[in-house]
């Protein structure tokens, strides 16, 4: 069992890298989304789901463009939250075809200025990192570089 003080652990074993983004991994139900808003609780950071991050304008925009705007779109959300880290739940949202993203890559760039702990609905098989989306358990995947960015709960 993860809890929050293994979080804290986690979290400042990676704050002197280029990218300050960790992953708190599980399927559904297994207490990430829990895990994340007591973080937000007990440490003040704050709690976010994806859909919050983009705005309904960004869906006017065409799509082919969507990609160059999206950062910058993402980036003035963060920057109303106002805290020292940034918790994101919902991340599959941000996986939908209609936004037309590349979604790790885009918070991995974010979270060189704005730190982000991610609820990641999915599982890892070895450097794999699978997400879970519409009863389909491998939605999406992703190669892990670092695992130390990654906390599996269930």
């Amino acid at each position: 069992m993860v809890t929050v003080q293994d979080v804290r652990e986690r979290w400042e074993k990676i704050q002197g890298d280029d990218e300050r983004i960790l992953f708190i991994v599980g399927g559904p139900g297994s207490g990430k989304s829990l895990l994340i808003r007591e973080l937000s609780e007990q440490k003040g950071w704050k709690y976010l789901e994806a859909k919050q991050l983009i705005e309904e304008e960004f869906l006017l925009v065409p799509r082919d463009e969507r990609p160059q705007l999206a950062e910058e779109v993402i980036r003035r959300a963060l920057s109303r939250s106002d805290t020292e880290v940034v918790l994101i739940d919902g991340i599959n949202v941000l996986f939908a075809p209609i936004l037309n993203l590349n979604p790790l890559e885009l918070l991995k760039t974010i979270s060189k200025t704005y730190p982000i702990v991610v609820g990641w609905r999915g599982h890892l098989e070895g450097d794999q990192l699978y997400l879970e989306h519409n009863n389909d358990p491998k939605h999406a995947v992703v190669t892990v570089t670092k695992p130390e960015r990654v906390m599996v709960i269930d």
